[in-house]
């Protein structure tokens, strides 16, 4: 088998192979063997008759069409084995010859795994940094929870700053009604600016049935991006004002949120913060350390197969999130004014980051010989199992060879991961998982408490 290679831009290679006719024969012995056994030749047994009487039968240009799907199969596997070339994605196959009693030609076009020069990543050093919540930080928590549990009264004054308002409003620019610009009974807690700054000092004073019309600027980073940066005119209909009365911090309240005082509550709040802080401190630290390791490894190019496939697992996380909020892809596109094709633009520089990354994990299971067991990979996906046990689909879902790929290689990431923070962490301490913080339970609790 002759094997020339031709190197193309993007860490692509295209490779012409040759079989040479007695190449060929073993292949076309075989696919006449199967035309045999698949039909009936007057005559002869399935798959006993000879390669002449076949050639009669079918002509050899049928068994060489048979013949070529196995032959360049094996031929295309052999040649990257032969020349040591590891590819990603699929292969551009093109026939250039394949005609009976001449050599069986094809060019394939591959995207090769670029090869890297890895960093020293067992020289980095890295600190994890420790917090305390401070009094203020607990304070704020159970501030929250006595505002969950107020008491609210509907009053005739006018509106305070510890008030809430029921209301209905327009937004419009330039008289023209903005798409989702009109609320209905709509809450707005004048103490806080959760929905757009300074908007509740403008209702402070307001009273039940009173009707306010107001111009109010945007914030640039507004996330509706028809709005960003606009001064809109409001027009708010004032349907009721609510004094709330907080929840004193005292047994009882500590005790509908499952603690038996208000010191153990305040304790397990402290507890709960600093468990929060402990899992932001090391996403900070995976984060720092995987990008000290990428600006320290030296790359060929990228291929753009890598980057796609990045962009599209972006877009799949993408869209999880907004079906999370309530948000279709398509309002989202709206709301910021951009086209897929330009959110796949901006994806460009993460998604070279991530498969920089994914490229070093890989590198680095392979040198230090890290792998995932049969027996880690039946753990993780009865994990998997459990944590989607309400969805009827994931059983066989979990049948797919590619799916189980894609655990397999979390799976092994994970690992590698652990491994890069022992030693550049000098300790292999992990944060406490989320399930794994003191709950603060209450009637108001809405969420699952399955963990």
């Amino acid at each position: 088998m002759q094997i020339t290679i031709k190197d193309l831009p993007k860490s692509q290679k295209e490779l012409i192979v040759e079989l040479s006719l007695e190449e060929v024969k073993p292949y076309l012995t075989w696919a006449a063997q199967q035309l045999s056994n698949a039909n009936s030749i007057q005559g002869f047994r399935p798959g006993k008759a000879p390669m002449e009487v076949v050639q009669k039968h079918f002509g050899e240009m049928k068994i060489l069409e048979v013949a070529s799907e196995k032959m360049l199969k094996q031929s295309f596997f052999q040649a990257l084995k032969e020349k040591d070339l590891e590819t990603v994605g699929a292969p551009q196959i093109h026939m250039e010859k394949m005609a009976p009693n001449n050599p069986f030609i094809f060019k394939a076009t591959v995207s090769i795994l670029p090869k890297i020069k890895l960093a020293d990543w067992k020289k980095i050093k890295l600190a994890r940094q420790t917090k305390t919540a401070t009094e203020e930080e607990i304070n704020k928590v159970v501030n929250d929870l006595r505002k969950m549990q107020a008491k609210e009264t509907i009053v005739e004054r006018p509106a305070a700053k510890a008030d809430k308002m029921i209301v209905d409003m327009d937004i419009s620019l330039d008289k023209i009604p903005v798409e989702g610009g009109q609320s209905k009974n709509y809450s707005i807690y004048l103490d806080e600016d959760f929905y757009l700054p300074g908007l509740a000092d403008k209702l402070i004073g307001a009273k039940q049935g009173d009707v306010l019309e107001f111009k109010h600027d945007f914030p640039e980073a507004f996330y509706n991006k028809t709005l960003a940066g606009k001064k809109a005119d409001f027009k708010v209909n004032v349907k009721g004002v609510y004094e709330r009365v907080l929840a004193e911090l005292n047994e009882e309240m500590a005790k509908g949120l499952g603690q038996n005082s208000a010191e153990d509550l305040k304790r397990v709040i402290k507890e709960n913060l600093e468990a929060e802080a402990i899992q932001k401190e090391e996403q900070r630290v995976e984060i720092e350390l995987l990008q000290t390791v990428v600006k320290q490894t030296e790359f060929n190019e990228i291929p753009e197969i890598l980057i796609d496939e990045e962009k599209q697992k972006m877009f799949a996380e993408l869209k999880q999130g907004l079906e999370q909020q309530g948000l279709s892809f398509e309002d989202y596109l709206k709301n910021i004014k951009k086209t897929e094709e330009e959110i796949a633009q901006d994806f460009t520089k993460g998604a070279e980051e991530r498969a920089k990354t994914a490229l070093i994990l890989r590198q680095i299971a392979k040198e230090e010989k890290v792998a995932v067991t049969p027996e880690e990979l039946e753990q993780e996906m009865n994990r998997v199992k459990e944590m989607y046990k309400e969805n009827n689909k994931i059983e066989e879902r979990l049948t797919d060879p590619e799916i189980q790929n894609f655990i397999a290689v979390s799976l092994l990431n994970r690992k590698v991961l652990h491994l890069l923070k022992e030693v550049t962490l000098g300790d292999p301490v992990l944060p406490k998982k989320a399930d794994e913080h003191k709950h603060v339970h209450g009637e108001s609790c809405k969420h699952d408490h399955a963990h």
